[in-house]
C-alpha cells in the first residue's frame, strides 16, 4: 500500500513583483520567521547597485522566496512531463506516484527556500576573498541548515514526509539520489538563475534579463545521461526560450553586473569590509562555519553602521566613500572581449606603472570576468527531448549562441575626487602606456 503523506494547506501569501502570489506552507512560514532567514532582508541582492540603478534595493529575502516558488513549479512540471520515465528509473508504482511526487515537491521548495542563507553582507560584492580557504557562501548555507533553528524546524515539521535537514543539505550539495533535484537548485539553468535574472532586471528598471520563464518551466523534462542516470532535459518547444535565458544572462552581465560605476563601488566596499574584518579578527576573513552565530552577525546594516562611525571626509577613506556615494573614477578600460595578452598587461604592468607614477593617488585594478562561452558549452550539453522520443544535444540547435565569447574587461580606477584634470592626466598616461 502506498505511503500517505500529510495534506498541504498554505498559510497566507506573498505578493511577489516577479511571480505574483506565492503561498507558503506552514513549515515554510516557520522557516521564514526565523532570525536566520529574516537576516536575508538585510543582505542586498546586488551590493551597492542601487547607487547606480536606484530601484535595485531588493534583498536575498525576496529572491529566496522566489526560488522556493520556482523550485516547486519546476519539480511539479518535471514530474508530470516525465511520469513514465521516473516510475521506470526510481521503481515507483503508479499507485505510489502522486504521494512520492508530493514529497519531491515539498523537498524541492524547502531547498530553494534555504539555498542562499549563507551569503555575506552585500552578497557577491562582500565575498571578495574574505571566506576561509576553499570555502564559500554555500558551505555556510549548509552549516546554517544543519546547526540552527532552521534544521530543527525541518526535522520537526517534515518528519511525516520523511524529510530531514541532512537530506536538504544533500540536495544542496548535489549528492541527493534523485539527481535532477540538485540540478534544479544548482546548474547552468537552475531556478536560482531563472529568478535572479528576472528579479534583477525588474528592480534595476532594465529589460536585459527578461526571457520566457513560463515556456521554459512548461518544457522541463528528464532523460537518461551516458551513465544511465536521470538528468534534466528540455522539450523541443522550449529550445528558443532556453537560448533566451542564456542571452539574458549575458546581457545582464555586460550591461548591469559589469557596469563600470557599479564595479567601482564593489572595489571600495571590499576595502571597507576588509578593514572591518581586520579590526575585529586581526584577519580579513569571516569567522568559519564552526562559529556560525558570529558569522550571522554580519549583514549590510552592520557594515553601514560601522561606515557611519569610521567615515572620514579628510582622508576620503572607504567608509566615507561608501556612506557618501563617492566612487573612484575610471581612467582606463579595455574592450569587453580583449586579447588575453592586452588584458594581462593592463591588469598587471599598467596598474603597477601607474601606481609608481602617481604615488599620491589611490588606484584600483578590476577584472570583470565571466565565461559565457563556458556557460554556453555547459548549456550545450543539455539534452533536448524530441517529439519522436529521441534526445539530441542542445548544441545542435542553439545557433543564436555560437558567437558568445569570454568577457575579460580590465579597468583601472583612481580616487581623483572632483579633479577632472588629474583624471584626464592619468587616463592619458594609461593610453600612452598601452599604445
Amino acid at each position: 500500500m502506498a505511503r500517505k503523506y500529510p495534506p498541504l494547506e498554505s498559510v497566507g501569501e506573498f505578493r511577489d513583483p516577479v511571480h505574483g502570489f506565492i503561498e507558503p506552507f506552514p513549515h515554510e512560514k516557520e522557516i521564514i520567521d526565523t532570525a536566520e532567514f529574516q537576516r536575508l532582508r538585510h543582505i542586498s541582492q546586488l551590493g551597492l547597485t542601487s547607487y547606480v540603478y536606484h530601484g535595485a534595493e531588493h534583498s536575498r529575502f525576496g529572491h529566496s522566496i522566489g526560488v522556493m516558488h520556482l523550485a516547486g513549479e519546476a519539480a511539479h512540471r518535471i514530474l508530470q512531463n516525465s511520469r513514465a520515465f521516473i516510475c521506470e528509473q526510481l521503481r515507483w508504482s503508479d499507485e505510489d506516484f502522486e504521494e512520492k511526487s508530493r514529497r519531491v515537491f515539498v523537498l524541492a521548495r524547502v531547498a530553494g527556500l534555504v539555498h542562499d542563507l549563507g551569503h555575506p553582507p552585500f552578497s557577491h560584492a562582500g565575498q571578495a576573498g574574505f571566506f576561509p580557504e576553499k570555502l564559500d557562501h554555500e558551505n555556510y548555507t549548509q552549516e546554517i541548515v544543519l546547526s540552527t533553528a532552521i534544521g530543527e524546524i525541518i526535522d520537526r515539521t517534515l518528519k511525516d514526509f520523511d524529510i530531514s535537514k541532512e537530506e536538504v543539505v544533500d540536495l544542496l550539495r548535489k549528492t541527493h539520489p534523485i539527481g535532477f533535484l540538485g540540478e534544479l537548485v544548482s546548474s547552468p539553468w537552475d531556478v536560482d538563475k531563472m529568478d535572479y535574472l528576472l528579479r534583477d532586471s525588474h528592480y534595476c528598471g532594465v529589460g536585459y534579463g527578461n526571457y520566457d520563464l513560463s515556456r521554459i518551466v512548461r518544457s522541463l523534462a528528464l532523460c537518461s545521461d551516458e551513465a544511465g542516470s536521470m538528468t534534466l532535459a528540455i522539450e523541443e518547444e522550449g529550445l528558443h526560450c532556453l537560448e533566451g535565458l542564456v542571452l539574458a544572462r549575458y546581457f545582464m552581465f555586460t550591461q548591469v553586473y559589469f557596469h563600470e560605476v557599479r564595479r567601482a563601488y564593489d572595489l571600495v566596499l571590499a576595502d571597507l569590509i576588509a578593514e572591518l574584518l581586520e579590526e575585529r579578527y586581526d584577519s580579513a576573513t569571516y569567522p568559519g562555519p564552526a562559529d556560525i552565530e558570529e558569522y550571522l552577525s554580519w549583514d549590510d546594516v552592520a557594515v553601514l553602521a560601522a561606515a557611519a562611525q569610521k567615515a572620514n571626509a579628510k582622508s576620503r577613506n572607504p567608509a566615507w566613500m561608501v556612506r557618501h556615494r563617492r566612487h573612484p573614477k575610471k581612467v582606463f578600460s579595455t574592450l569587453p572581449h580583449p586579447d588575453p595578452i592586452v588584458a594581462k598587461r593592463a591588469f598587471r604592468s599598467l596598474f603597477q606603472d601607474m601606481k609608481a607614477r602617481f604615488q599620491g593617488v589611490r588606484l584600483w585594478a578590476d577584472r570583470a570576468t565571466d565565461h559565457p562561452e563556458r556557460y554556453r558549452s555547459e548549456i550545450f550539453g543539455i539534452p533536448v527531448r524530441l517529439e519522436a522520443g529521441r534526445s539530441e544535444s542542445f548544441a545542435g540547435h542553439a545557433h543564436a549562441l555560437q558567437g558568445l565569447r569570454e568577457i575579460g574587461q580590465v579597468r583601472l580606477y583612481a580616487d581623483v575626487g572632483d579633479d577632472s584634470s588629474l583624471q584626464d592626466e592619468i587616463a592619458e598616461a594609461c593610453r600612452h602606456y598601452m599604445a
